[in-house]
């Protein structure tokens, strides 16, 4: 077979294989952070937060209406599946082009080296732990890796076609990819100097000079890109208006045809380039266009060409600083490093990169905080040491291109974003064109093996059998391997959390609520439910980090559903955070009759008799930034509840930080289930009726109990917010002695989540529930014995029912306890009151004689012996009267 045909062959399996197994393990609804967001804005085209990532939104919204799956999160997380499969198929054609630079085409199983090497490397990459993670959900960076994957590919098609005539067509479409790109993530401009390395290679003498130039005109044409067409159109835009901007493409026009007639083809080559980015970065309009239109989702609200500029500018995130002491010195964890250079070396390199770079290819330890150098058996990584050992060997100038690109795309990003310790997630997304770059060595590694092998099998007929043999076992301990130990963990198939976890909270309002949400995860897929399934659409979404600036402050006053906000728009647009140097104390007149209302359900609730003490809503504020300050959010909050006057409800999503609620309010603050109702009764910890409706009938709770469905360890202390909905329900049927209630949440949170598909992550708690399951009769006395618990949690179990009064399972265990540890002081501590209760005399009378023969000072110890001795000698006399 030809070689073309060949390459196209295995081009087609790379490519077949990786999108059947990223299509098997595709998330079948949204899933966690900006994911929601981003079907959201796809669904409606509407502004996500910045830079937007507008063809990101227009090819979402064309995915969006092909009914290719009944669930449109689906529709659009395919777009990163069928992305992510079209990238590792050119990075297949990128690794065969890189080993044909240096290895000319041989006879035999030699013709197969580079293809196999290709296949090898190209597979290894699509099953790392980063990118597969990408390939099956809604986010830019699998389309993003697709445009990387098409700009490398292409320049390396280019550099074998240099004297075909207008071979410079390749370099422009490289150059329109990378404007369209932009409208999608700004990683593909980080690809431009490999692509500047490569032409320099093929159109210029390699020499110290030359060098010098192409690292100043690479890094010049660089900036072209970004930050100067990037940023600069929108300045230009504000300054002379779209008439100016007509202006300069006019002109750029003329340029160009001045260099065509007077044959000027770099200049040419250079305008046309510089037109076609703009042409692709034309996709921004998206953004302009349709926030004009008002959608619900509106990020910045970038309608007028200021806005914009801020919009690109990401001002929303605050200033960027390249200064690493002075990100130190703001970070949480500052204290846990010595200096500048302990910060950057262990976090921003070692945790925060190359932490990440191994879990790709040696294998992600169980804790995430490591790499396991078991998993892979470091077999990845040494191929790709050993590829980039061989590259430079046989071929360094191509070599130093791919080293480019994956410092680039790597440890680059690390130096320029600077990020402090911590980040609200793990960042390994970020720099998985840095891992694409390896997977070019682990091909050439592959293919260096291959090539000995196949060497030595031209030597003779005996050997010729190896080779192939070679490939064989190189494919199962490197792709294959990897697919196989990542397989389980990144498969979401059955995934539904994200879903049900978002609904469940907006079912947790009432109508017309409004819900103050913390950040990305209890936020973008609400707005996906809400936007894209039309589901509960009266609550209104206030999310915390977003409250502190003007332009969400105002959709929020002034798009339905509407938050009561007293604030003027003009007093809105100038907001800032507000004086307040010290803690105070603030008082909100409560409504005639509305706590009236409210302590009527508290006093059935709890069975009491107490009257509303005061027709105020009292509670302590202290300063929340510099000792001096209350932020825009707090002081938004404050706003809305005196403007509300409880005409709508007010909740905090579960998952809001302490410091969010406001300080003393918190005491007004009411679990429902997945948020905390803001009521007018102090210390109301729940309503049992709302509560146990939430729980048993209104959420959703689709494969919790599934074992064979991955659950990250975020995920599982995600879901305890549930378990801990259950416990606070429990807690009250077992404070009022109602088992029947107690043994039917209990039957329903292990149905729904048996502590063998997602484990406690307080492993203290599951004592309380196993006492609780005895209490209420869903766990038989019997099974309180040593076989089924160790020492301490029996220990702990006694300690719960004797606290909730069950006396005769407190009994059995610390009797259990003592059977094991004769000596424990505690167990005989709580058996001796048992036995008192019980008037079970002589039990007790035993414990203290032992006791006081190892204690005989011990005076409370021989009162109570002489008590009970005294009421043994009464008993025995009552009966034998």
């Amino acid at each position: 077979m030809e070689a073309k045909k060949l390459n196209r062959l295995f081009a087609a399996f790379v490519f077949l294989f990786s999108f059947v197994v990223y299509y098997m393990t595709i998330a079948p609804t949204v899933s966690f952070w900006d994911c929601g967001e981003f079907i959201a804005s796809s669904y409606r085209l509407a502004v996500p937060h910045p830079p937007g990532s507008p063809l990101y939104l227009l090819v979402g919204r064309i995915f969006s209406m092909i009914p290719i799956f009944a669930n449109i999160a689906k529709r659009v997380n395919f777009i990163s599946t069928l992305s992510s499969a079209l990238t590792v198929m050119f990075l297949y054609l990128t690794i065969v082009i890189m080993i044909k630079q240096y290895l000319k085409d041989g006879k035999g199983f030699m013709k197969l080296v580079p293809y196999l090497g290709g296949v090898i490397g190209a597979l290894t990459f699509a099953f790392t732990t980063s990118f597969w993670f990408n390939a099956v959900e809604a986010e830019v960076y699998a389309p993003s890796m697709l445009f990387t994957s098409l700009v490398v590919w292409l320049i390396m098609f280019w550099s074998e076609r240099t004297e075909e005539v207008g071979n410079e067509k390749y370099i422009l479409i490289i150059m329109y990819l990378v404007g369209l790109a932009v409208g999608v993530h700004l990683l593909n401009v980080l690809a431009l100097p490999m692509v500047f390395m490569i032409i320099y290679y093929k159109k210029y003498p390699v020499n110290k000079k030359t060098f010098v130039y192409l690292v100043i005109v690479g890094l010049l044409l660089t900036a072209l890109v970004y930050p100067v067409l990037v940023q600069g159109i929108p300045v230009l835009a504000e300054v002379g208006g779209f008439f100016g901007l007509l202006i300069v493409l006019v002109g750029l026009v003329v340029l160009l045809a001045y260099a065509v007639n007077n044959k000027k083809p770099v200049l040419g080559l250079l305008l046309t380039s510089v037109l076609l980015i703009a042409l692709g970065y034309s996709t921004y309009l998206t953004i302009y266009i349709r926030s004009g239109m008002d959608p619900n989702i509106d990020e910045n609200d970038p309608e007028t060409v200021q806005k914009f500029i801020s919009y690109m500018e990401r001002e929303q995130y605050g200033e960027h600083t390249l200064d690493r002491a002075k990100v130190l010195s703001e970070s949480p964890n500052k204290n846990q490093y010595s200096g500048v250079w302990d910060f950057f070396w262990n976090y921003q390199i070692n945790k925060m990169y190359v932490r990440y770079f191994l879990w790709n290819f040696m294998g992600e330890a169980n804790d995430s905080d490591n790499f396991s150098m078991t998993k892979f058996f470091a077999i990845p990584f040494l191929l790709g040491l050993l590829g980039a050992w061989y590259h430079f060997k046989r071929d360094w100038k191509y070599a130093l291109a791919v080293f480019v690109l994956f410092f680039m795309t790597g440890l680059a990003i690390i130096l320029y974003l600077n990020q402090p310790d911590p980040q609200p997630r793990e960042r390994d997304y970020s720099y998985v064109g840095s891992f694409f770059a390896y997977a070019i060595w682990i091909g050439i590694g592959a293919a260096a093996i291959l090539e000995w092998f196949a060497k030595q099998g031209e030597k003779s007929f005996s050997s010729k059998m190896v080779a192939p043999f070679v490939a064989g076992v190189l494919f199962f301990i490197s792709p294959v391997q990897v697919l196989v130990k990542n397989y389980h963990h990144h498969d979401r198939s059955g995934n539904y959390v994200a879903w049900d976890y978002s609904y469940n909270m907006l079912q947790s309002s009432e109508p017309n609520g409004i819900m103050y949400t913390n950040g990305d995860n209890d936020t973008f897929p609400l707005w996906y439910l809400q936007e894209v399934e039309n589901v509960r659409k009266d609550v209104r979404i206030a999310n915390l980090s977003l409250l502190n600036t003007n332009w969400y402050i105002l959709q929020l006053k002034n798009k339905p559903p509407k938050v009561p906000i007293t604030l003027t728009d003009a007093e809105i647009e100038k907001i800032m955070p507000v004086p307040w140097p010290e803690k105070r104390t603030i008082e909100i007149k409560i409504p005639e009759g509305y706590q009236q209302k409210e302590m009527e359900i508290y006093n059935s609730t709890f069975k009491m008799n107490t009257d509303p003490s005061t027709d105020v809503l009292k509670f302590d504020l202290g300063p929340k930034i510099f000792g001096r300050y209350l932020r825009v959010q707090d002081y938004m909050i404050l706003n809305t509840l005196y403007a509300n006057r409880w005409r709508k409800p007010l909740y905090f999503a579960v998952t809001t930080s302490r410091d969010n609620m406001l300080d003393g309010l918190q005491r007004y603050l009411r679990m429902d289930g997945l948020a905390f109702k803001i009521t007018t009764v102090p210390n109301w910890s729940i309503d049992p009726d709302t509560l146990y409706n939430n729980l048993m009938h209104k959420y959703k709770y689709r494969n919790l109990n599934d074992p064979s469905v991955y659950y990250n360890e975020n995920i599982i202390a995600l879901l305890q917010n549930y378990r801990s909905a259950f416990i606070q329900l429990a807690n009250y049927y077992v404070t009022f002695h109602e088992k029947d209630k107690l043994r039917e949440i209990l039957e329903k949170m292990n149905e729904i989540m048996p502590p063998s598909v997602i484990p406690y992550t307080n492993p203290a708690i599951m004592d309380w529930i196993d006492a609780y399951q005895i209490y209420s009769g869903l766990l038989p006395l019997d099974s309180l014995n040593l076989n089924n618990y160790d020492l301490r949690n029996m220990q702990n179990m006694g300690r719960v029912l004797a606290s909730i009064g069950d006396a005769s399972a407190s009994q059995k265990a610390f009797e259990e306890v003592l059977k094991a540890d004769p000596n424990n002081v505690q167990a005989k501590g709580y058996l001796i009151d048992i036995y008192g209760d019980n008037q079970e005399y002589q039990k007790a009378i035993n414990i203290l004689e032992g006791w006081l023969k190892q204690n005989p000072q011990d005076q409370g110890a021989k009162k109570r012996l002489d008590e009970f001795k005294k009421k043994l000698a009464e008993s025995s006399k009552g009966k034998n009267s």
